[in-house]
């Protein structure tokens, strides 16, 4: 069966790098096809601007008092001598020539022109049994113009031909009138095709070049030996990767970096109510991990590891973007509700975590509502005065601080005194004990609920499952309840809603 499959891994990825190289071939074609129509058009601008210049040094003319003499003639050949592009040049009015640089004997069929500017015309002339046309360029005076025959604008001047009769260019003028000329040198329809329009306060024009597949051909850069021999070495190091993956376990560390990569830390939250109102007033964000399969993890399972090797920082900022885009797209109806967010010291070393609340709070798209940092007492923190010069850069956005699993673990009274904490959170195993005359931690919790009291501290009760739990609590001045009593975490929508 493994063999199978690697044998359709082999096939996949060879069938995929094939279709791959020779789509980024097409695609690199098509680009210097579409950068040759590009030349070719800036190519007869330049020819009709030199020609255009070249034609108003000739001097101002009028039929009255026109007249063909010899030196006229000479300078009408120097005109042609010195231009670059132009091979003729004439004194015309309504087809007729009244003089000319040279004598060209053609059999003129139709001609049509433009107007490209204020004084200049371009225009094609046919000529009868010709196959290809003649190019002018009219410079108007009032009852009289000089009229220039350009030099023939083949393609192959500008764009290297490795093939015959492969390619056409035409351009087009969208307007009235219509004019469209070009150089045909295919039968059939075109096989690739680039166009670049040009627009003017005269006129839109289009230049067009097409190609059959001869032409296409000459601008394919990766040769098929190659294509079939880089899929078929890729194909072989990639399905022998795959196999060896697919042997190897993957380890803890891989997959919550592969989650991180993949956003599945997500949000969810357990309400805290107000047991005098029974209002919702705020929540924990819990983190949970969604895999790609849809499948929950429970946090026991993931969160001790990765706050041991220090991944919980990223898997925070992440799990954040989740719960501020559910802020925006769910809590702009509902009342203002804090949002409680779990952090460990590692939080406060740095300030990526504040410049990140910061952006928020700053783009105001919390609206109403507010974050909160929660900090457990089960970790350490080191340096309480670096903390405490971290946090008040929290406080001074409005972000107050939480104390979590009060009374289980290192900071104690400590973190209360020297961290500026806003609240207390009661924890589960002090919530158990309530009714219970003979736990020691009974007393506890009444040692704790006068602690907060003296201190000026907000409480929370945590895990309260029951109305017992919640009787007592208010009876001690504790309202602020979070737990199944009320609600178990939920996914966003619920919450919200």
């Amino acid at each position: 069966m493994q063999r199978i499959k690697s044998g359709l891994v082999f096939i996949a990825v060879f069938i995929l790098c094939l279709i791959s190289l020779k789509g980024l071939d097409h695609f690199l074609a098509q680009q210097i096809i579409a950068r040759d129509a590009k030349i070719l058009t800036e190519k007869f601008e330049d020819v009709i601007r030199a020609s255009a210049l070249e034609m108003n040094k000739l001097p101002p003319i009028s039929k009255k008092d026109f007249n063909c003499t010899p030196d006229t003639t000479e300078y009408l050949r120097n005109a042609v001598y010195d231009a670059v592009f132009i091979r003729w040049v004439g004194v015309t009015k309504g087809g007729k020539i009244f003089c000319e640089s040279n004598s060209v004997i053609r059999d003129i069929h139709k001609i049509k022109t433009h107007r490209i500017s204020e004084s200049f015309s371009l225009g094609v002339v046919e000529i009868a049994n010709r196959e290809h046309h003649e190019l002018i360029l009219v410079r108007h005076f009032e009852d009289v113009n000089y009229t220039a025959s350009i030099i023939p604008l083949k393609p192959s001047y500008f764009v290297p031909l490795e093939c015959k009769d492969c390619l056409e260019y035409s351009i087009g003028f969208e307007s009235v009138p219509f004019l469209t000329f070009g150089f045909d040198a295919f039968e059939g329809e075109p096989f690739v095709s680039k166009k670049v329009e040009l627009t003017s306060p005269y006129f839109v024009a289009t230049f067009e070049l097409s190609g059959d597949f001869e032409f296409y051909k000459q601008y394919s850069t990766i040769s098929w030996l190659f294509i079939v021999m880089f899929a078929l070495s890729f194909s072989v190091w990639l399905t022998y990767l795959i196999h060896r993956w697919q042997k190897k376990s993957v380890s803890m560390r891989s997959q919550i970096l592969s989650g991180i990569k993949h956003h599945e830390f997500i949000p969810f939250y357990q309400p805290v109510v107000d047991s005098r109102t029974q209002k919702v007033i705020g929540c924990e964000v819990l983190m949970r991990w969604q895999r790609q399969d849809g499948s929950l993890m429970p946090p026991n399972q993931f969160i001790p590891y990765a706050e041991a090797k220090g991944l919980i920082i990223d898997m925070t900022k992440g799990m954040l973007e989740h719960v501020f885009n559910d802020i925006k797209k769910l809590g702009e109806k509902r009342e203002a509700l804090f949002f409680s967010v779990n952090i460990v010291p590692e939080h406060l070393d740095n300030d990526d975590l504040y410049q990140l609340l910061k952006s928020v709070v700053e783009s105001e798209l919390l609206k109403q509502h507010r974050i909160s940092l929660e900090i457990t007492e089960r970790l350490p923190i080191s340096d309480l005065v670096s903390a405490r010069r971290m946090l008040d850069k929290f406080y001074a956005l409005g972000i107050d601080l939480k104390l979590d699993d009060a009374g289980t673990g290192y900071g104690g009274f400590s973190y209360v005194q020297n961290l500026g904490i806003s609240t207390l959170k009661i924890d589960k195993m002090f919530v158990d004990t309530i009714g219970n005359k003979d736990n020691f931690n009974a007393k506890t919790i009444e040692a704790i609920i006068s602690f907060a009291k003296t201190s000026g501290l907000s409480m929370i009760a945590e895990g309260v499952e029951d109305s017992q739990q919640v009787a007592y609590l208010s009876q001690h001045g504790v309202y602020l309840i979070q737990g199944y009593v009320y609600s178990k975490p939920l996914p966003a929508k619920q919450f919200f809603n």
